[in-house]
């Protein structure tokens, strides 16, 4: 009875799972790479040494599946805007791996193997082929977005694309079918299988994840290794090889799996832990030592191929790291990554051996490169990864100031908490440790036991979707008489710096901008805000629309929610468009490009804020996601029409993911660039610049009596342009106050005026009816800088209820100051 082999299947899944972990946990006892060890237990257990596992069909298939998980996930994984950035490189490494080995390759066989020409280009060409084998090391330590990693991905693909043409032809000229018809028959159906891959399948994709995606995600994962399969097929059918379907198929759902979504997670658990060490043991097995004893042509064939293969790749890194200035360490990374031999390599060798167009040295010899080359490449890349990661540390600078990466997820229901919870991971920096408080408020009374089960219950839901993307959430239960106070005393406990709050534009408040809560939060938080209101995967996102309301690049926390958006953008690979005024573009354009980030963004400029739904309308699809700036009452950049905006866009754009941003805020410090004044804005202004209790209703005769007044320049000029003002671009600066202000060469110096109406002013095109309205008159010699502070100190006037009453009840100046010096007073003794 003979033991071994073993041929149960269940023993055989029950060994090589063994291997799969006791072979990684030795070699790094050795100081070795994890996949020496499993290449090493492939060789040990395989048929030519111990004969425990034999090569059959079981084990060939699952090192297939996970040689193509390999390439897809390098696909799914790498950064496709530094691609896009540096296309070039990818086709210079592509070609300059291809052709330096295939050179230096066919000129040895020649002259020192003596070979003939079609058998020296066909093993040349098994030089210029490699596996990324070592990518996983890669991927696990942070580095598969790195510029020089893309560039190595894309030029695999590229190399083993000509290696596998070359095969191709040589293989088709030894059967005397190279034909005209050879090269139609492969260029027709390479280009209809790149059409179907590239534009069709995206377009099911997006459909699939958007009517099928749910809280298991287990029908997502089905599908996506389904298509994976599939593309992989497809592409061996029209006789390209498996691993372009497999790569081509990951950059397909690159955009559209966000990096820390659980479906990521997913992706790389299964496959870092099953189908990637099947298939390097089974590199292992099929590496027979005894050849190498055989006879000393061997042991010259063999040397011959590892030095040619080392060296010739060796060199197409350094050459391509000079070309793009890279550092030794990327240079030598890039080295190890693309001197693998392994799986195109046996192929290769495997069908020239079957035609006999190579001998039994060859075969022997090819074995023991692929031996050699793994080993080199698995302890390179350990080495040069982690001194390019020291590299990286040295140089990065956070280019945020807030003190923790932590979020509050404030969960109410069930309602929409898949997305709430993706969202929440999205938003957090991929390198950060730091947790997600997913908070449940229950209100003290009678109900108040309910509501802690319910609540408990909708936590372990979300703390289960956190933790499956292998993120870190604490549960958090508070009972309040106020939902709005246990949220702020949260946050501040623990020192939370943004918030992430689920909404429903159906709940239409009486007043505010979202409902009773979220906007008692916004007042009186000072941290950083998203309002989310989110109908569909945020994978499937094809461009972020920013909305940025002007003077929002001039208050403090802009550049900190413009990088949060930003890393959105990235995440998800999207592309960035900024709709913004001329003067907004001017100052975030430098910020972009300050902070040198791999970003597709563009400005679209708007004219008129008043016609932003139409714009907006020639531009969504419903594989957009719409993100507004939004300023807290007060602050320089807040308008109520832009408080007014996220409804109107929720109801206009239903299908459209739409999120809410309040930048963090620093009342002491407001504005960029120290815009403040000490003294308030009502005690510089003369009493002639007051109109109390204004008895016309129409703004025109206000503008007529305050240009008689003026000392100097047209009158007539200043009214027209008030006027058409009014008429054009009013400013709500709330329900009750009504800004006109315009720029006019006819004045060397700022004038300003405040009216009240004892009922209200009639204003066309204007919603709200205001009962006060301020007319600035700015001088165009002024800079934007003085435009700006005095922009702020009105903005600062007329923040807050006790101004406007005070303002609203009094009949002339002297009154007003006396009212407002007994609310000074006041506010002091508190």
């Amino acid at each position: 009875m003979h033991i071994l082999p073993v041929t149960d299947p269940v023993l055989i899944f029950a060994v090589v799972m063994t291997i799969v972990v006791v072979a990684p946990l030795l070699a790094e006892k050795l100081r070795l790479p994890g996949i020496i060890g499993l290449i090493t237990a492939g060789i040990l257990f395989g048929p030519y040494v111990l004969d425990v596992l034999e090569h059959d069909k079981t084990i060939d298939l699952l090192g297939t599946i996970g040689l193509l998980y390999i390439l897809f996930q390098a696909g799914l994984e790498i950064n496709l805007a530094e691609v896009r950035k540096n296309k070039f490189h990818s086709l210079s490494f592509g070609l300059l791996t291809f052709f330096i080995p295939l050179i230096i390759g066919t000129v040895s066989a020649l002259f020192i193997l003596d070979m003939s020409l079609i058998a020296s280009v066909l093993l040349a060409s098994m030089f210029s082929s490699h596996t990324l084998i070592t990518y996983p090391t890669v991927s696990r330590m942070g580095l598969s977005k790195k510029s020089s990693v893309t560039s190595t991905i894309k030029g695999t693909i590229i190399t083993d694309t000509l290696a596998f043409l070359v095969l191709a032809v040589i293989i088709a000229a030894n059967h005397g079918s190279l034909d005209l018809w050879f090269w139609v028959r492969l260029s027709l159906l390479s280009a209809v299988y790149l059409f179907t891959v590239i534009v069709l399948l995206p377009i099911l994709v997006r459909w699939f994840f958007r009517k099928f995606a749910n809280e298991t995600g287990v029908e997502e994962y089905v599908f996506t290794i389904a298509i994976l399969f599939i593309c992989a097929y497809l592409s061996h059918l029209i006789g390209l090889e498996p691993v372009i379907g497999a790569f081509l198929a990951g950059l397909v759902f690159n955009t559209m799996i966000p990096e820390k979504s659980t479906l990521m997670n997913r992706i790389q658990f299964v496959g870092n832990s099953l189908f990637i060490p099947f298939f390097l043991i089974s590199v292992g097995m099929i590496i027979d030592v005894r050849q190498f004893f055989v006879d000393v042509n061997t042991l010259i064939v063999s040397a011959v191929m590892i030095i040619v293969a080392i060296c010739s790749k060796l060199i197409a890194a350094h050459l391509f790291g000079l070309f793009t200035k890279s550092s030794v360490a990327e240079r030598n990374l890039i080295f190890s990554l693309s001197v693998n031999q392994a799986a195109a390599t046996l192929a290769a060798v495997t069908i020239g051996h079957r035609v006999g167009l190579f001998s039994d040295s060859v075969l022997a010899g090819t074995v023991m490169m692929i031996l050699v080359t793994c080993f080199t490449g698995s302890m390179a890349t350990r080495t040069y990864a982690r001194k390019v990661l020291l590299e990286e540390k040295s140089v990065i600078t956070v280019p945020r100031k807030r003190a923790t990466d932590r979020l509050l997820l404030p969960i109410k229901n069930e309602r929409n908490i898949h997305h709430l919870v993706e969202f929440a991971l999205l938003l957090k920096e991929k390198e950060s440790h730091e947790p997600i408080y997913l908070l449940n408020v229950a209100l003290d009374g009678k109900q108040v036991d309910r509501q802690l089960l319910e609540g408990e219950d909708v936590l372990a839901k979300a703390l289960d979707l956190v933790n499956a993307a292998q993120q870190h959430a604490i549960p958090l239960t508070k009972i309040d008489i106020n939902i709005t106070s246990a949220l702020l005393r949260s946050a501040q406990e623990h020192r939370v710096p943004r918030t992430l709050f689920d909404w429903n534009p159906e709940e239409k408040p009486s007043y505010g901008v979202f409902n009773r809560v979220i906007d008692q939060f916004i007042k009186n938080s000072n941290e950083e805000v998203f309002v989310s209101r989110v109908v569909q995967r945020l994978g499937i996102t094809k461009r972020i629309v920013l909305i940025v309301p002007p003077l929002m690049n001039r208050q403090k926390g802009f550049s900190d929610s413009l990088y949060s958006v930003i890393k959105l953008t990235q995440m998800i690979n999207a592309r960035l468009i900024i709709c913004a005024d001329e003067l907004s573009r001017q100052g975030i354009e430098p910020i972009v490009a300050k902070k040198k980030l791999t970003l597709q963004y563009e400005f679209k400029l708007v004219n008129s804020w008043k016609g932003i739904d139409r714009l907006l309308d020639t531009m969504l699809s419903d594989n957009d996601m719409l993100i507004q700036l939004l300023a807290r009452p007060g602050q320089l950049a807040w308008r109520l029409s832009f408080d007014r905006l996220p409804h109107e866009l929720a109801t206009r754009f239903s299908r459209t993911n739409l999120i809410a941003v309040y930048p963090p805020s620093d009342p002491e410090h407001e504005y960029e660039d120290g815009l403040s004044s000490d003294l308030p804005l009502y005690r510089k202004l003369q009493p002639e610049c007051f109109y109390f209790q204004y008895a016309h209703q129409h703004p025109e005769r206000l503008f007529k009596d305050m240009c008689r007044n003026l000392q100097q320049g047209d009158r007539d000029t200043v009214y027209d342009d008030l006027v058409s003002t009014l008429r054009s671009s009013p400013i709500e600066l709330s329900r009750q106050i009504l800004l006109v202000h315009i720029h006019t060469r006819e004045i060397d110096d700022y004038q300003l005026a405040v009216a009240t109406n004892p009922d209200t002013f009639s204003v066309d095109h204007v919603s709200s009816r205001p009962r006060i309205i301020i007319i600035l008159l700015s001088p165009e010699s002024y800079s934007a800088r003085s435009h700006l502070e005095m922009l702020s100190e009105i903005a600062q006037m007329v923040n807050g209820k006790e101004f406007i009453n005070n303002l609203l009840s009094s009949e002339d100046y002297d009154q007003f100051i006396e009212k407002m010096d007994r609310t000074q007073e006041r506010s002091q003794q508190r």
